[in-house]
């Protein structure tokens, strides 16, 4: 069992300096702000509440058991599992990365590695927040799923271009994503055939 995690290891580690290391201009600007939730939020929240509004009693459970949903998977992910599996972040352990730190761009060396913080790397939250968002809503409309996925996509890749996550950290934001809006996606609708009633 040892010998195959480390060899799973060995292929993140290989995933993560191949796709940390495909740079340009152009992905740079895209990278950072794909991983940037604060532009996407007052954009998102306004939406909510103008649906909030405006929709009829099932839309609300969605949308309410959808914010529940984040914030759950988001303590989950930050309080629970981080610390829980205690996998430091690559540019705290890897030379010769692109990392994005204080907005600039970094390239890690010994020397550099020393002034990091420690911080914890699986599973991306950010990766299980965005998951969580389209696996939920797929649940509730899947056009409007299937319009999120490539966003869930494009956030999670963020995450590696940027240097603070690995492939499986990804991965596993997806898998603990996904498990939690299909829990929540049937309290939703479990809870609206109640009321309904």
């Amino acid at each position: 069992m040892t010998d195959f995690l480390a060899f799973l290891t060995q292929i993140d580690i290989r995933l993560f300096y191949t796709f940390n290391q495909l740079r340009s201009p152009f992905l740079d600007f895209i990278m950072i702000r794909a991983s940037d939730f604060g532009i996407f939020s007052p954009l998102i929240g306004a939406f909510i509440l103008f649906r909030l509004y405006k929709g009829g009693k099932k839309e609300r459970i969605f949308w309410i058991i959808g914010i529940i949903t984040i914030v759950l998977s988001d303590a989950i992910c930050a309080r629970i599992l981080k610390p829980l599996f205690a996998r430091p972040r690559p540019y705290l352990t890897l030379d010769n990365i692109y990392v994005y730190k204080g907005a600039k761009w970094i390239i890690t060396n010994p020397e550099i590695r020393k002034h990091f913080h420690m911080s914890f790397s699986w599973p991306s939250c950010h990766a299980t927040n965005i998951w969580a968002a389209t696996i939920y809503i797929w649940q509730y409309r899947l056009k409007y799923g299937l319009i999120m996925v490539p966003l869930a996509i494009l956030v999670s890749y963020s995450r590696i271009y940027l240097g603070v996550h690995y492939p499986f950290d990804c991965l596993g934001g997806l898998a603990v994503g996904a498990i939690v809006a299909l829990i929540f996606s049937h309290i939703a609708k479990r809870l609206y055939s109640y009321l309904k009633n």
